[in-house]
């Protein structure tokens, strides 16, 4: 069976710990990377397709919900927030950082539509020889890693509380929950 380790997220993030939820997030999206790599095998043992469909309906579904909320959350309210703290503190290294991380969200779109392509065909029940999962699963490994190991270590050093309400209620808004449920 192809299924989706998610490994590092044992304690649940809620709004109120809106770098926690980013960060559950990447542990999911890595979980997810996880099962394309097997996906990828499986199709290439001419494994059981119901099997495929199964894991490339979850990771699509994945990817096309959660992936552009995420996105949205980082460029739309962690972005500003984190921008006026680095620079009030004269941070210009990580001020470049965030925003090619920023930028690198088009990239990231532009690599995963062959893949995304693949995904639906399997889960429309067509045979597909091979997926690509190279180049989006390495740049998308990359591009969280750096936001774990630098944005959002600084996140947690720079935002006041008030910012963190701020961005956790603008994740919530985005999701039409309250700011105090768990995600």
């Amino acid at each position: 069976m192809i299924r989706i380790e998610e490994q590092g997220t044992a304690r649940a993030a809620g709004f109120d710990d809106p770098i926690g939820l980013l960060e559950a997030c990447h542990a999911r999206i890595a979980a997810h990377c996880m099962t394309l790599g097997k996906l990828a095998r499986h199709l290439q043992d001419s494994g059981d397709p119901a099997m495929a469909r199964e894991a490339a309906t979850r990771v699509l579904h994945y990817f096309d919900t959660a992936g552009p909320l995420h996105h949205a959350d980082e460029e739309a309210d962690l972005r500003p927030l984190l921008q006026t703290r680095l620079e009030a503190c004269g941070d210009e290294a990580t001020l470049r950082r965030l925003d090619a991380l920023m930028n690198e969200h088009a990239a990231l779109a532009d690599a995963y539509g062959p893949l995304r392509a693949a995904l639906a065909r399997i889960v429309a029940g067509a045979a597909v020889s091979g997926l690509p999962i190279e180049p989006y699963v390495g740049l998308m490994r990359r591009h969280f890693t750096e936001e774990n190991d630098l944005l959002f270590v600084r996140a947690r050093a720079l935002l006041s509380p008030a910012d963190l309400r701020v961005l956790g209620a603008a994740m919530a808004r985005r999701r039409g929950v309250q700011a105090g449920a768990v995600s």
